[in-house]
Order: C-alpha cells, then structure tokens, then sequence
C-alpha cells in the first residue's frame, strides 16, 4: 500500500491511497446505458427520479368527504350483527381495508392514508377511543365517524399524513 503524506486524514476503519496504481495492462470500467441480456436484446434501464419535497399539497385532504365514507361502510357492514370477538376482530380489519381503499379513490396526491377500526361490544359502559402523532399541523390531518347499534359500537378513523 502506498505512504500516506503526513497530516493526511485516515479513515478510522483502514487506510484508504491517495491515488491508484495503473495496472500494466491498463484499466478499463464499462458502463452500459442499457442493461445488456443474453439474446443480445437490449432492455433500457428503470427511470428513477428524485424526490421533488414539495412542501404544499395539490389538493388538501378533506375530511367532509371521508367522513361520509366512514360512516356508510360501518353502517353497511355492522347493520344487524351481534358482538363476536374473533368475527369482529376479523371484521374491523375488513372494514379497515374497505374504507382505506375508499378513501384512496378520491386520489389525494402525497398522502398517506392510514385506517383503523375499532370495535366493541355495548354493555352498558362508556368507551373513549384516543390516539397521539407526532405530525405536522398545517398539512396532517384526521377524519373520523362512530356508530354504534344496541349490541356493538365501532369507531372508523383515517388519519392522512402529508409527505414530501
């Protein structure tokens, strides 16, 4: 390995040269603008393209127009059901996904939909559903609808997060 001058910076796990020796046949590095196959064919490489973090979403998420969704999906799909755990445990995952792809079809543009479901049996009691995010005020936000029949309760939340 080649000296290194004195005062030079090292990296801490080995020494890297300050320069490369040509080998005597001499160096050469391919690049391929297309990845090469083996029939010859030429297939042009996967566009990637940088993030563009934009701060503002095109359109903001509204929670007038979800919150109708919400609503419909539980009352469609808990109409007339009586509390079972492991139905409704299967049940609130179901309506979970309903309503996420629902949601995703009025096509906000960089949010991220998150949904949950909640389900209960009524007996009597009184039931608070909370959550905590850590999330950006001015772009973050929530719809949520709750319905409950004389059996079951179920609250639908779905939260979108704004990327950038």
């Amino acid at each position: 390995m080649a000296e290194l001058p004195v005062g030079a910076r090292v990296s801490s796990l080995f020494a890297v040269p300050t320069h490369r020796d040509l080998q005597p046949h001499g160096s050469s590095i391919l690049s391929f603008a297309y990845d090469p196959t083996e029939d010859g064919n030429r297939k042009a490489k996967k566009i990637v393209y940088e993030n563009t973090y934009k701060m503002e979403p095109p359109e903001k998420f509204r929670a007038d127009k979800v919150k109708p969704i919400i609503e419909k999906v539980l009352a469609t799909n808990l109409e007339g059901k009586k509390y079972d755990p492991i139905e409704c445990a299967l049940l609130s995952k179901a309506l979970a996904d309903d309503i996420k792809l629902q949601v995703k079809e009025l096509n906000y543009k960089r949010y991220k939909i998150i949904c949950l479901v909640t389900i209960g049996q009524r007996n009597d009691q009184g039931v608070s559903v909370g959550s905590r995010f850590l999330w950006d005020a001015d772009r973050d936000t929530f719809a949520a609808a709750s319905w409950s029949s004389r059996h079951l309760y179920a609250v639908g939340t779905v939260y979108a997060l704004y990327y950038e």
